[in-house]
């Protein structure tokens, strides 16, 4: 059922965009807001031109805008990993896609002051976020908007872990305890962390926010 306050709720997103916005660009970010997915697309679309391979980091948000089945369908080669493939096979892929031009990836959070902060258990997303690609687009819901660096931490480590870790079947301490157990385990997908505070310097860095809930 659609809540009453979808209104009120709507507005505070956008509100929140557009002071996250202003804030990624004081730091060098090419930062802007939509109000849907649709019209995020449509502008990932536009920046990336045809006929080129683009890269993709494992991304929920990615499947649930449709910017990686619109660029497929327009014709563009998209490269990325999948939970089914062997080990063999995902490694490749992963370095295929981070050796593009175009780089497609989420943001597990970002704060109102204009900071990327991310966790990895393989680390080739936030390696390509860094570094390699020559246009890096981060898309983000307004969702993983939270206001500094200690709450896009909590908010990584006991929410989307957990529900990512249970969405490609391991079995670290976090999903069946619900919150960060602070583990340092075999199944641990908490191995990398970056806060990019600044543009890369020799990245062209998108960040495109969306005023909906989206990823985990």
């Amino acid at each position: 059922m659609k809540s009453v306050y979808s209104k009120e709720k709507k507005e505070f997103y956008i509100s929140k965009c557009e002071t996250a916005v202003k804030a990624l660009r004081s730091r060098e970010f090419d930062a802007m807001w939509f109000g849907s997915s649709d019209e995020a697309v449509k502008k990932v679309l536009e920046i990336i031109p045809d006929g080129l391979a683009v890269g993709a980091g494992g991304s929920v948000t990615l499947q649930e805008t449709g910017i990686l089945d619109s660029l497929s369908k327009r014709g563009s080669r998209v490269i990325h990993h999948d939970i089914s493939m062997g080990l063999e096979k995902t490694i490749q892929i992963r370095k295929e896609a981070n050796a593009c031009s175009y780089y497609l990836t989420g943001s597990n959070a970002i704060t109102m002051d204009g900071d990327l902060v991310n966790i990895d258990g393989v680390g080739n997303r936030v390696a390509a976020m860094s570094f390699g690609p020559g246009v890096v687009i981060a898309v983000a819901g307004a969702n993983k908007l939270v206001p500094d660096i200690h709450e896009a931490l909590s908010r990584i480590k006991n929410v989307a872990t957990p529900i990512n870790a249970r969405r490609v079947g391991i079995d670290s301490p976090c999903v069946k305890a619900g919150k960060c157990l602070d583990c340092h385990t075999r199944e641990s997908i908490c191995r990398v962390t970056t806060i990019i505070s600044q543009k890369p310097m020799f990245t062209d860095f998108k960040v495109i926010l969306i005023a909906e809930d989206l990823g985990f």
